[in-house]
Protein backbone atom coordinates (compact mmCIF):
# COMPACT_ATOMS: atom_id res chain seq x y z
CA UNK A 1 0.00 0.00 0.00
CA UNK A 2 2.60 2.40 -1.01
CA UNK A 3 -0.24 4.50 -2.79
CA UNK A 4 -1.30 5.41 0.55
CA UNK A 5 2.25 6.26 2.54
CA UNK A 6 3.13 2.39 3.74
CA UNK A 7 7.08 2.27 3.75
CA UNK A 8 8.38 -0.46 1.37
CA UNK A 9 11.49 -1.54 3.81
CA UNK A 10 8.95 -1.16 7.38
CA UNK A 11 10.12 -4.55 8.40
CA UNK A 12 13.58 -3.79 7.20
CA UNK A 13 13.77 -0.51 9.74
CA UNK A 14 11.59 -2.94 12.28
CA UNK A 15 14.68 -5.23 13.07
CA UNK A 16 17.20 -2.36 12.66
CA UNK A 17 15.77 -0.57 15.34
CA UNK A 18 14.65 -3.25 17.62
CA UNK A 19 17.16 -5.55 16.92
CA UNK A 20 14.20 -8.02 15.61
CA UNK A 21 14.52 -11.60 14.91
CA UNK A 22 12.77 -12.23 11.62
CA UNK A 23 10.68 -15.69 11.93
CA UNK A 24 9.32 -17.23 8.32
CA UNK A 25 6.42 -18.92 8.63
CA UNK A 26 6.25 -22.20 6.97
CA UNK A 27 2.42 -23.11 7.42
CA UNK A 28 -0.71 -22.60 5.25
CA UNK A 29 -3.63 -22.97 7.06
CA UNK A 30 -6.01 -21.43 3.87
CA UNK A 31 -5.19 -23.03 0.48
CA UNK A 32 -4.79 -26.17 -0.88
CA UNK A 33 -1.62 -27.40 -1.79
CA UNK A 34 -2.60 -26.92 -5.83
CA UNK A 35 -3.20 -23.50 -5.10
CA UNK A 36 -0.42 -22.34 -2.53
CA UNK A 37 1.85 -23.89 -5.20
CA UNK A 38 1.06 -21.77 -7.79
CA UNK A 39 0.65 -18.40 -4.91
CA UNK A 40 4.91 -19.31 -4.60
CA UNK A 41 5.46 -18.80 -8.07
CA UNK A 42 3.51 -15.16 -7.68
CA UNK A 43 5.75 -14.46 -4.36
CA UNK A 44 8.88 -15.55 -6.07
CA UNK A 45 8.14 -13.13 -8.39
CA UNK A 46 8.03 -10.26 -5.72
CA UNK A 47 11.08 -11.82 -3.33
CA UNK A 48 13.55 -14.51 -4.86
CA UNK A 49 14.27 -15.94 -1.57
CA UNK A 50 11.63 -16.57 -0.24
CA UNK A 51 10.91 -20.14 1.26
CA UNK A 52 8.07 -22.29 0.04
CA UNK A 53 4.99 -22.44 2.13
CA UNK A 54 3.47 -25.85 3.28
CA UNK A 55 -0.79 -26.47 2.57
CA UNK A 56 -2.06 -27.80 5.94
CA UNK A 57 -5.55 -28.09 4.16
CA UNK A 58 -7.17 -30.88 2.06
CA UNK A 59 -7.71 -30.54 -0.88
CA UNK A 60 -11.12 -30.84 -2.47
CA UNK A 61 -10.76 -30.80 -5.93
CA UNK A 62 -8.79 -32.54 -7.77
CA UNK A 63 -8.46 -30.75 -11.37
CA UNK A 64 -9.08 -27.31 -12.21
CA UNK A 65 -7.71 -25.52 -9.26
CA UNK A 66 -6.36 -22.55 -10.98
CA UNK A 67 -7.62 -21.80 -13.55
CA UNK A 68 -7.82 -18.45 -16.68
CA UNK A 69 -11.12 -18.30 -18.57
CA UNK A 70 -11.13 -15.70 -21.79
CA UNK A 71 -14.05 -14.51 -23.18
CA UNK A 72 -15.57 -12.35 -26.36
CA UNK A 73 -18.28 -10.62 -24.82
CA UNK A 74 -18.86 -9.20 -21.38
CA UNK A 75 -22.47 -10.51 -21.36
CA UNK A 76 -21.57 -13.97 -22.34
CA UNK A 77 -18.60 -14.18 -19.48
CA UNK A 78 -21.77 -13.07 -17.16
CA UNK A 79 -23.99 -15.61 -18.31
CA UNK A 80 -21.04 -18.40 -18.46
CA UNK A 81 -20.03 -17.00 -14.68
CA UNK A 82 -23.56 -16.67 -12.78
CA UNK A 83 -24.38 -20.52 -14.87
CA UNK A 84 -21.26 -22.52 -13.57
CA UNK A 85 -21.84 -20.69 -9.83
CA UNK A 86 -25.41 -21.47 -9.98
CA UNK A 87 -24.30 -25.24 -10.89
CA UNK A 88 -20.96 -25.85 -8.39
CA UNK A 89 -23.35 -24.28 -5.35
CA UNK A 90 -25.55 -27.51 -6.50
CA UNK A 91 -22.78 -30.41 -6.95
CA UNK A 92 -20.63 -28.90 -3.81
CA UNK A 93 -23.50 -28.03 -1.49
CA UNK A 94 -22.02 -24.92 -1.27
CA UNK A 95 -23.45 -21.63 -0.43
CA UNK A 96 -23.76 -18.11 -1.63
CA UNK A 97 -20.89 -16.14 0.54
CA UNK A 98 -18.45 -19.61 -0.38
CA UNK A 99 -17.48 -17.68 -3.21
CA UNK A 100 -16.38 -14.15 -4.23
CA UNK A 101 -16.12 -11.78 -7.12
CA UNK A 102 -13.10 -9.67 -7.07
CA UNK A 103 -12.32 -6.68 -8.93
CA UNK A 104 -9.61 -4.38 -8.85
CA UNK A 105 -11.71 -0.89 -8.98
CA UNK A 106 -14.91 0.48 -9.68
CA UNK A 107 -17.07 -2.61 -8.26
CA UNK A 108 -19.98 -0.45 -8.94
CA UNK A 109 -19.97 -0.66 -12.48
CA UNK A 110 -19.11 -4.62 -12.36
CA UNK A 111 -22.04 -4.69 -9.84
CA UNK A 112 -24.21 -3.58 -12.85
CA UNK A 113 -23.28 -5.40 -15.76
CA UNK A 114 -23.50 -8.87 -13.56
CA UNK A 115 -26.32 -8.77 -11.20
CA UNK A 116 -29.30 -9.07 -14.44
CA UNK A 117 -27.23 -12.15 -15.54
CA UNK A 118 -26.44 -13.56 -11.73
CA UNK A 119 -30.41 -12.99 -11.23
CA UNK A 120 -31.13 -15.09 -14.12
CA UNK A 121 -29.60 -17.72 -12.39
CA UNK A 122 -31.07 -17.61 -9.23
CA UNK A 123 -28.33 -15.21 -7.56
CA UNK A 124 -27.75 -12.26 -5.71
CA UNK A 125 -24.86 -9.98 -6.27
CA UNK A 126 -23.65 -8.27 -2.97
CA UNK A 127 -21.13 -5.35 -3.67
CA UNK A 128 -19.65 -4.77 -0.34
CA UNK A 129 -17.53 -2.10 -1.60
CA UNK A 130 -20.48 0.40 -1.60
CA UNK A 131 -20.47 3.11 0.83
CA UNK A 132 -23.24 3.10 3.16
CA UNK A 133 -23.29 6.82 4.99
CA UNK A 134 -19.27 7.45 5.20
CA UNK A 135 -18.63 3.94 5.46
CA UNK A 136 -18.07 0.80 2.92
CA UNK A 137 -19.95 -2.14 3.51
CA UNK A 138 -16.95 -4.36 4.10
CA UNK A 139 -15.25 -1.99 6.73
CA UNK A 140 -18.97 -2.08 8.60
CA UNK A 141 -19.14 -5.70 8.48
CA UNK A 142 -15.66 -5.91 9.97
CA UNK A 143 -15.49 -3.45 12.63
CA UNK A 144 -15.21 -4.89 15.95
CA UNK A 145 -17.93 -2.73 17.78
CA UNK A 146 -20.65 -3.47 14.75
CA UNK A 147 -19.88 -7.03 15.16
CA UNK A 148 -20.80 -6.55 18.85
CA UNK A 149 -24.14 -4.42 18.13
CA UNK A 150 -25.10 -7.42 15.44
CA UNK A 151 -24.35 -10.44 18.11
CA UNK A 152 -26.78 -8.28 20.63
CA UNK A 153 -28.96 -7.81 18.08
CA UNK A 154 -29.29 -11.59 17.40
CA UNK A 155 -29.61 -12.39 20.91
CA UNK A 156 -32.91 -10.22 20.75
CA UNK A 157 -34.16 -12.78 18.38
CA UNK A 158 -33.47 -16.30 20.20
CA UNK A 159 -31.64 -16.67 23.98
CA UNK A 160 -29.42 -19.53 22.30
CA UNK A 161 -27.04 -18.39 20.30
CA UNK A 162 -23.47 -19.17 22.13
CA UNK A 163 -21.29 -17.49 19.60
CA UNK A 164 -23.11 -14.29 19.50
CA UNK A 165 -23.12 -14.46 23.96
CA UNK A 166 -19.10 -14.79 23.95
CA UNK A 167 -19.16 -11.92 21.42
CA UNK A 168 -21.28 -9.57 23.61
CA UNK A 169 -20.52 -10.89 26.92
CA UNK A 170 -16.57 -10.52 26.22
CA UNK A 171 -17.31 -6.75 24.47
CA UNK A 172 -18.74 -5.93 27.77
CA UNK A 173 -16.46 -7.23 29.85
CA UNK A 174 -13.85 -5.67 28.27
CA UNK A 175 -15.26 -2.14 28.17
CA UNK A 176 -16.41 -2.41 31.68
CA UNK A 177 -12.62 -2.77 32.23
CA UNK A 178 -13.22 -6.66 33.90
CA UNK A 179 -10.70 -8.77 34.47
CA UNK A 180 -11.08 -12.08 32.79
CA UNK A 181 -10.04 -13.50 36.56
CA UNK A 182 -12.45 -11.55 38.13
CA UNK A 183 -15.32 -13.47 39.26
CA UNK A 184 -17.92 -10.92 40.64
CA UNK A 185 -16.71 -8.09 37.69
CA UNK A 186 -17.47 -11.02 35.04
CA UNK A 187 -20.65 -11.96 37.14
CA UNK A 188 -21.70 -8.30 37.19
CA UNK A 189 -21.21 -7.66 33.63
CA UNK A 190 -23.40 -10.61 32.24
CA UNK A 191 -26.08 -9.52 34.79
CA UNK A 192 -26.64 -6.57 33.35
CA UNK A 193 -26.23 -7.37 29.65
CA UNK A 194 -28.61 -10.28 30.12
CA UNK A 195 -30.94 -7.60 31.82
CA UNK A 196 -30.38 -5.36 28.85
CA UNK A 197 -31.19 -8.36 26.62
CA UNK A 198 -34.43 -8.81 28.09
CA UNK A 199 -35.42 -5.17 27.34
CA UNK A 200 -34.11 -5.44 24.22
CA UNK A 201 -36.04 -8.85 23.31
CA UNK A 202 -39.26 -7.14 24.93
CA UNK A 203 -38.56 -3.98 21.98
CA UNK A 204 -38.10 -6.66 19.03
CA UNK A 205 -40.74 -8.76 19.99
CA UNK A 206 -43.07 -6.10 19.97
CA UNK A 207 -41.85 -4.02 17.15
CA UNK A 208 -41.23 -5.73 13.71
CA UNK A 209 -38.42 -4.64 11.67
CA UNK A 210 -39.26 -1.36 9.98
CA UNK A 211 -36.51 1.47 9.39
CA UNK A 212 -37.80 3.44 12.63
CA UNK A 213 -37.64 0.02 14.41
CA UNK A 214 -34.27 -0.31 13.15
CA UNK A 215 -32.71 3.01 14.19
CA UNK A 216 -34.48 2.48 17.54
CA UNK A 217 -32.25 -0.73 18.46
CA UNK A 218 -29.23 0.50 17.36
CA UNK A 219 -29.31 2.97 19.54
CA UNK A 220 -30.42 0.66 22.40
CA UNK A 221 -27.22 -0.86 22.29
CA UNK A 222 -25.20 1.72 21.65
CA UNK A 223 -27.02 3.49 25.13
CA UNK A 224 -26.15 0.66 26.47
CA UNK A 225 -22.24 -0.12 25.53
CA UNK A 226 -22.15 3.92 25.58
CA UNK A 227 -20.46 5.60 22.97
CA UNK A 228 -17.80 7.54 24.71
CA UNK A 229 -16.35 3.75 26.41
CA UNK A 230 -16.14 3.11 23.16
CA UNK A 231 -13.78 5.26 22.15
CA UNK A 232 -11.75 5.49 24.92
CA UNK A 233 -11.32 1.40 25.21
CA UNK A 234 -10.09 1.49 21.12
CA UNK A 235 -7.34 3.16 20.01
CA UNK A 236 -8.94 3.06 15.89
CA UNK A 237 -11.49 5.00 17.29
CA UNK A 238 -9.44 8.08 18.81
CA UNK A 239 -7.68 9.29 15.69
CA UNK A 240 -10.92 10.54 14.03
CA UNK A 241 -14.43 10.63 14.34
CA UNK A 242 -14.73 6.45 12.94
CA UNK A 243 -16.99 5.31 15.75
CA UNK A 244 -19.60 7.47 15.06
CA UNK A 245 -19.13 7.05 11.11
CA UNK A 246 -19.50 3.46 11.75
CA UNK A 247 -22.49 3.69 14.36
CA UNK A 248 -24.03 6.28 11.38
CA UNK A 249 -23.32 3.31 8.39
CA UNK A 250 -24.94 0.99 10.66
CA UNK A 251 -27.82 2.33 11.44
CA UNK A 252 -28.30 3.06 7.92
CA UNK A 253 -28.39 -0.69 6.55
CA UNK A 254 -29.72 -1.88 9.44
CA UNK A 255 -32.99 0.15 8.22
CA UNK A 256 -32.54 -0.62 4.35
CA UNK A 257 -32.39 -4.43 5.67
CA UNK A 258 -35.45 -3.75 8.17
CA UNK A 259 -37.07 -2.54 5.27
CA UNK A 260 -37.12 -5.01 3.01
CA UNK A 261 -37.64 -7.91 6.17
CA UNK A 262 -40.34 -9.46 7.83
CA UNK A 263 -38.66 -10.62 10.54
CA UNK A 264 -35.63 -9.59 12.62
CA UNK A 265 -34.10 -12.79 11.86
CA UNK A 266 -34.35 -12.25 8.37
CA UNK A 267 -33.41 -8.55 8.45
CA UNK A 268 -29.93 -9.50 10.44
CA UNK A 269 -29.31 -12.11 7.59
CA UNK A 270 -29.83 -9.82 5.39
CA UNK A 271 -27.47 -7.27 6.77
CA UNK A 272 -24.72 -10.03 6.87
CA UNK A 273 -25.61 -10.84 3.03
CA UNK A 274 -26.19 -14.65 4.42
CA UNK A 275 -27.65 -15.57 0.92
CA UNK A 276 -26.04 -12.89 -1.31
CA UNK A 277 -21.90 -12.95 -3.27
CA UNK A 278 -19.94 -10.59 -2.08
CA UNK A 279 -18.26 -8.68 -4.78
CA UNK A 280 -15.41 -6.34 -3.54
CA UNK A 281 -12.39 -4.90 -4.60
CA UNK A 282 -9.07 -7.04 -3.77
CA UNK A 283 -8.29 -3.98 -1.26
CA UNK A 284 -11.22 -4.59 0.76
CA UNK A 285 -10.81 -8.51 0.23
CA UNK A 286 -7.64 -8.48 2.62
CA UNK A 287 -7.82 -11.01 5.73
CA UNK A 288 -11.06 -12.87 4.05
CA UNK A 289 -11.19 -15.92 2.30
CA UNK A 290 -13.50 -17.70 0.34
CA UNK A 291 -13.59 -21.50 -1.43
CA UNK A 292 -13.98 -20.13 -4.79
CA UNK A 293 -13.17 -16.63 -5.84
CA UNK A 294 -12.85 -15.16 -9.27
CA UNK A 295 -11.17 -12.30 -10.44
CA UNK A 296 -13.31 -10.40 -13.06
CA UNK A 297 -10.99 -7.71 -15.07
CA UNK A 298 -7.80 -8.94 -15.23
CA UNK A 299 -6.97 -6.48 -18.35
CA UNK A 300 -5.22 -3.51 -19.14
CA UNK A 301 -8.69 -0.98 -18.45
CA UNK A 302 -8.70 -2.09 -14.82
CA UNK A 303 -4.74 -2.30 -14.00
CA UNK A 304 -4.31 0.82 -15.83
CA UNK A 305 -1.59 2.10 -13.25
CA UNK A 306 0.39 -1.26 -13.53
CA UNK A 307 3.61 -1.73 -15.01
CA UNK A 308 5.33 -5.52 -15.53
CA UNK A 309 7.29 -6.17 -12.35
CA UNK A 310 5.65 -3.48 -10.39
CA UNK A 311 5.84 -4.39 -6.52
CA UNK A 312 2.29 -3.27 -5.74
CA UNK A 313 0.61 -4.86 -8.96
CA UNK A 314 2.31 -7.62 -7.74
CA UNK A 315 1.03 -7.84 -4.36
CA UNK A 316 -2.07 -6.89 -5.28
CA UNK A 317 -2.25 -10.21 -7.68
CA UNK A 318 -1.18 -11.92 -4.81
CA UNK A 319 -3.85 -10.90 -2.39
CA UNK A 320 -6.36 -11.82 -4.80
CA UNK A 321 -5.02 -15.55 -5.56
CA UNK A 322 -4.56 -15.71 -1.92
CA UNK A 323 -8.01 -15.67 -0.48
CA UNK A 324 -8.86 -18.46 -2.33
CA UNK A 325 -9.06 -21.82 -0.27
CA UNK A 326 -9.94 -24.66 -2.79
CA UNK A 327 -10.42 -22.83 -6.39
CA UNK A 328 -9.19 -19.32 -7.85
CA UNK A 329 -10.39 -18.18 -11.61
CA UNK A 330 -8.74 -15.43 -13.43
CA UNK A 331 -10.93 -13.77 -16.17
CA UNK A 332 -10.14 -11.97 -19.45
CA UNK A 333 -12.80 -10.30 -21.76
CA UNK A 334 -11.65 -8.93 -25.06
CA UNK A 335 -14.47 -6.57 -25.13
CA UNK A 336 -12.86 -4.86 -22.09
CA UNK A 337 -9.39 -4.03 -23.37
CA UNK A 338 -6.08 -5.74 -23.97
CA UNK A 339 -3.71 -7.28 -21.14
CA UNK A 340 -0.70 -6.14 -22.57
CA UNK A 341 0.62 -4.17 -19.38
CA UNK A 342 -0.57 -7.10 -17.40
CA UNK A 343 1.36 -9.78 -19.73
CA UNK A 344 3.43 -10.46 -16.72
CA UNK A 345 0.70 -11.36 -14.64
CA UNK A 346 -0.53 -14.18 -17.12
CA UNK A 347 3.30 -14.84 -17.65
CA UNK A 348 3.03 -16.33 -14.02
CA UNK A 349 0.14 -17.94 -14.13
CA UNK A 350 1.46 -19.57 -17.24
CA UNK A 351 4.99 -20.55 -15.62
CA UNK A 352 2.78 -22.37 -13.11
CA UNK A 353 1.15 -24.60 -15.65
CA UNK A 354 -2.26 -23.00 -14.96
CA UNK A 355 -4.44 -23.41 -18.90
CA UNK A 356 -6.09 -21.09 -20.00
CA UNK A 357 -9.95 -21.88 -21.35
CA UNK A 358 -12.29 -19.89 -23.73
CA UNK A 359 -15.64 -19.95 -22.19
CA UNK A 360 -17.43 -17.77 -25.09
Amino acid sequence: MLWAGAKADAFEQFEADFSAQRVTLLFNFRSSPELVRVQHVVATALDAGVIPTQSQVRAELDKDVVQVWSSSSRGGEAEYLATWIAMDMATRNMRPRNYALLVRQKAEAFEAELQPWFTAAGLVIRNESKVVGKVSLQDLLVDDIAQVVLAMLRLGTRVKAPAAWQTASSAVEFLSGVDSEDTFGTRTAEAALEKFLAELRSFQEANPPTEAAAASVVDMVYGFLDIERIVRSHVRYQRNDMAQLIREGLSIHLSECAEASDTWTGCLDLYEGANQIPLLTVHKSKGLEYDTIAFIGLDDKSWWSHTPGNPEGLATFFVALSRAKQRAMFMFCDERGQRRKVADLYQLLTDAGVVETVIC
